[in-house]
């Protein structure tokens, strides 16, 4: 399986669909109407100003970075002049924006008389994160570099997006680059599987979070395979990556249940763990503090 299949099937494994509305433009048009609608009368057309970008969600609660708005901008200053009445504009625009890392796809374009351009597209939203040279770079639920460099750990709209890779190889990670390394997609398959089955409000608390993936492969009554890193020097024995579904392995819906207690409401005598092995149906507290 190639880097492309893995993200793929991450993404199909874990995808929300999410639908955004991209207004180019919105802003500045609006408070120019009037002005706009009387040049349309007397030329019968206008430039759509591109540098100008407004990204807005119909989704309740949906994340989007502010960097976002300006990169799209500056990318779509190659697009050259746009005019209200060019048939091909809205396609043109449609073409580039469809080349950006943070654009899925784009489903509709059309040009709004005096507004602008409106365009219906589906954004990658933000899962997880890798360590770049000197801070980080968030990733897609399709292992796709997205922009947004920061240079304390990214939030994914609810808590920190898990770190799941701070390597060399990930050093060397720009955007718009696809994960390449089958730990790193083993990583990501385990921070979106905590999106889905960590509640909300157990993600928000847990501060920044690292998956290390990189013994994923030997996972076996002995060796811990993933381990989740924790605040507070807490560490967490996953087992294998949801990514592979092996046969025999425990749920990895109840091993984020079992996280979840451990983390909210441990058993009494089991509040200073400081290992905890979620892997079997009675987890195992194998060091405290």
């Amino acid at each position: 399986m190639d880097s492309l299949e893995r993200g793929r099937a991450i993404s199909r494994s874990g995808r929300v669909p999410t639908w955004f509305i991209l207004s180019l433009c919105a802003v500045a048009l609006f408070i120019s109407a009037g002005v706009l609608s009387e040049r349309m009368h007397i030329e019968g057309r206008f430039e759509v100003p591109l540098d100008r970008v407004r990204v807005e969600s119909d989704v309740e609660g949906a994340y989007i970075p502010g960097a976002w708005d300006e990169f799209i901008a500056a990318k779509l200053l190659e697009v050259g002049r746009v005019d209200s009445d060019d048939p091909g504009s809205a396609a043109r625009v449609a073409e580039r924006l469809e080349s950006l890392p943070m654009i899925h796809s784009v489903e509709s374009a059309r040009v709004v008389i005096p507004d602008g351009l409106e365009l219906d597209v589906r954004l990658r939203r933000i899962v997880a994160c890798v360590k770049s040279a000197d801070g980080f770079l968030p990733v897609s639920e399709d292992g796709v570099i997205l922009p947004g460099f920061s240079v304390a750990p990214i939030s994914d709209g609810v808590g920190h997006a898990p770190l799941i890779a701070w390597d060399e190889g990930a050093r060397a990670l720009q955007v718009g680059d696809e994960l390449s390394e089958e730990k790193h997609f083993d990583a990501l398959s385990v921070a979106l599987s905590m999106q889905r089955h960590l509640s909300s409000e157990v993600r928000a608390s847990l501060g920044p979070v690292r998956v290390d993936a990189s013994g994923a492969a030997l996972a076996s009554v002995t060796e811990p395979g993933v381990v989740i890193y924790l605040t507070e020097r807490r560490a967490a024995l996953f087992g294998r990556a949801p990514l592979h579904g092996h046969a025999g392995e425990l749920p990895e819906e109840t091993k984020w249940t079992h996280l979840s207690r451990y983390l909210v409401e441990p058993p009494q005598g089991a509040e200073s763990w400081e290992v905890l092995d979620i892997r079997w149906d009675d987890p195992d507290v194998l060091q405290r503090r």
